[in-house]
């Protein structure tokens, strides 16, 4: 769970010297310790055993100009080489009048964006890669393993990559097998491209799975990043939604089942239902992830209260859930016939508590999915009719709040009645397959817990946020699962296995002190069979608050590092020696700097992608708002928003 407090710790400036604001040249700050780290790591450093800085002293920021692209460079406190892959003009240089565009990793830092290493590439071999671009655009690239110099891929002349210069695929994400193929989709269609055969090749439709409910293809259709499995066989994907968080179909398609034939299973959050090839559409075992219908009601009535006219009524109510559309459980037990003498109302009391185990969203203003049931939460809907089975929505205006309903008036009877059906589960923010295919991660859009389903069974998984430590952002490994909870420091990352998510082990021993808390991303694209490789991240400023509008590294409270591992780009060991590797700075930032006209920008995190190899890390990196005005925006870095380019650091 990502928490946002202010600094409470302030570090001190040892003599008297300040170095207010950036010049033209690095510079130590004056008075701050001499760096660990001045030189290049050592020169047989790399994964699993980095030799990169792996102390826990303070590090503060170096000022430094800002770099030119494709022009190596190192960070100037850890020593590690860097070079920035793009800069304002990297479409104009290539005929396009998109100047001014930010240039952006995949916004999940699961997403396998970087090629397999091809000793055919480069003086010494390299590395295709792909990033995004604001205008919507992927933009393809290699570098040079040795020399780190990039270059834009732009296909054979007269291809469709030649000429626009961009991928037109959805969530693209390399094989790990082949460093010629990417994997991406349009719509609902998976496809491969070549980039030695600059062509791609369609591969499935997805939404062709078998028995797959019906839902409205627009070309609005939100759809989350494909996935596939090291042995580049099996996939998931999710979609249906017209927004991320509006999503509820999960398919997972392998290739080579049924002797190559292929094999495709989904699992719909919304119904908690499953299906697809030879199996029928089937609930979740135990519906986990549903909430299950309430109780039923006290129905009391009160002549002389309204004008509801006398007469036998059945009343029957269910619980409603927070998602896009409003969900609903399957209706209570019906209670009836409750007798009214004379014209008067109904007072329908709901009950006390709805088991709420999975912990889904629930509908309501005094509703928190923290909590394990809805104790004092009252979402429903209530239906109500003159014949058993016949009752009508009456509340027609949405949910109702509090302890009880009052029926006081004629009843509604043109509207519609309790749903057969539940839809009672959750909306999918984002999944990933992991490494063998054996497991999906899902996380929901609002529900504090991860569901892990195991494809083609009605086995689903469940690890809470808050009893078993599951909050903030995760990377899937093939076997185990690494996240950072940030409950007691945001250096808190902790590894447990997807066949029992609530056992866990903290990998980074004792914490660092004083505590501190600021978001940070993860990845694990060079994890191995054993799940015995590094896990690698980045740390940065949340964006709740604000900076000061200057890019001064001593008072603006997001270029102000307070001790080890703020602000950084690290690797931590996965097998319990609680090494903590450090290669740069990552200098960016969500927050806004300084005025309330400058919203905080996701896009500005340095999310970050390890290569398959885990030699290299790409992030996003505003580099501490200098690389000017976003296009239509003015007044970096004091308003507005400030471009971000993207970078690479050697992992050594």
């Amino acid at each position: 769970m990502k928490k946002l407090i202010p600094y409470i710790v302030f570090w001190c400036i040892l003599a008297g010297l300040i170095v207010a604001f950036r010049p033209s040249a690095a510079t130590i700050i004056a008075g701050a310790r001499p760096h660990p780290a001045k030189t290049a790591p050592c020169a047989g450093g790399g994964p699993p055993n980095y030799c990169a800085n792996s102390t826990r002293d303070l590090v503060p920021v170096t000022s430094m100009a800002t770099p030119a692209a494709n022009t190596p460079f190192r960070d100037p406190d850890f020593g590690s080489r860097m070079v920035r892959v793009t800069d304002a003009n990297t479409l104009a240089r290539y005929g396009s009048d998109d100047v001014g565009l930010s240039f952006l990793t995949d916004s999940s830092q699961e997403a396998n964006a970087w090629g397999k290493f091809d000793p055919q590439l480069g003086s010494h071999g390299g590395y295709r890669f792909v990033i995004d671009a604001t205008n919507g655009g992927t933009i393809p690239f290699t570098m040079d393993a040795a020399t780190m110099r990039v270059e834009r891929f732009t296909g054979k002349p007269g291809s469709y990559l030649n000429k626009t210069g961009l991928l037109d695929l959805h969530g693209p994400s390399f094989s790990y097998t082949d460093s010629d193929i990417l994997y991406g989709t349009q719509g609902t269609e998976l496809f491969a491209y070549s980039f030695s055969e600059d062509k791609k090749m369609p591969l499935y439709n997805f939404a062709g799975c078998p028995g797959l409910p019906s839902f409205v293809s627009k070309p609005w259709m939100y759809a989350g990043d494909p996935n596939v499995t090291t042995n580049g066989k099996m996939f998931s994907y999710y979609f249906g939604g017209e927004a991320q968080g509006a999503t509820t179909f999960l398919t997972f398609y392998d290739r080579s089942a049924d002797n190559g034939a292929g094999a495709c299973y989904w699992y719909d959050t919304q119904t908690g239902m499953v299906g697809g090839t030879n199996m029928a559409p089937t609930p979740i075992a135990n519906q986990v992830g549903q909430l299950p219908p309430p109780a039923a009601p006290k129905v009391t009535p009160q002549p002389g209260t309204g004008s509801l006219p006398p007469g036998d009524y059945f009343v029957r109510i269910t619980g409603v859930v927070r998602m896009n559309p409003e969900g609903e459980t399957t209706p209570s037990p019906e209670i009836g016939p409750v007798h009214l003498a004379s014209p008067g109302s109904l007072v329908v009391s709901f009950p006390g508590q709805l088991p709420n185990p999975s912990q889904v969203a629930i509908e309501g203003p005094n509703c928190s999915p923290y909590h394990n049931s809805l104790a004092g939460c009252t979402p429903f809907n209530v239906y109500i009719g003159t014949a058993r089975g016949k009752g009508f929505l009456q509340n027609t205006k949405g949910s109702v709040g509090g302890s009880k309903y009052v029926q006081s008036t004629g009843l509604e009877v043109d509207s519609r009645q309790p749903p057969e059906t539940r839809t009672a589960g959750f909306n999918v923010h984002g999944a990933h397959i992991s490494r063998d295919g054996s497991y999906i991660s899902v996380y929901p859009q609002e529900t504090q817990t991860i569901f892990f389903w195991r494809p083609g069974t009605t086995q689903v998984n469940t690890c809470l946020f808050i009893a078993d430590a599951c909050g903030g952002h995760m990377a899937i490994g093939y076997s185990h699962l690494v996240n950072a909870p940030n409950d007691y420091d945001m250096a808190e990352v902790i590894i447990r296995p997807l066949s029992n998510p609530a056992k866990y082990t903290e990998l980074v021993r004792p914490l660092p002190k004083p505590p501190q808390f600021t978001g940070s991303h993860w990845t694990w694209n060079d994890d191995n069979p054993s799940d015995t490789m590094p896990a690698c991240g980045s740390f940065y400023a949340g964006g709740s608050a604000q900076g000061d509008g200057t890019q001064n590294l001593l008072t603006n409270p997001f270029m102000r590092v307070t001790r080890a591992y703020d602000l950084e780009i690290v690797c931590v060991a996965t097998t319990g020696s609680s090494q903590v590797w450090r290669f740069a700075h990552a200098r960016s930032a969500e927050a806004a700097n300084d005025s309330p006209s400058s919203p905080s920008w996701f896009w500005g995190t340095p999310r970050g992608n390890v290569s398959q190899d885990g030699k290299f890390y790409m992030f996003t990196s505003n580099w501490d708002w200098s690389l000017g005005d976003q296009r239509g925006s003015t007044g970096c870095p004091s308003s507005g928003q400030c471009r971000a380019d993207v970078f690479v650091v050697e992992l050594k």
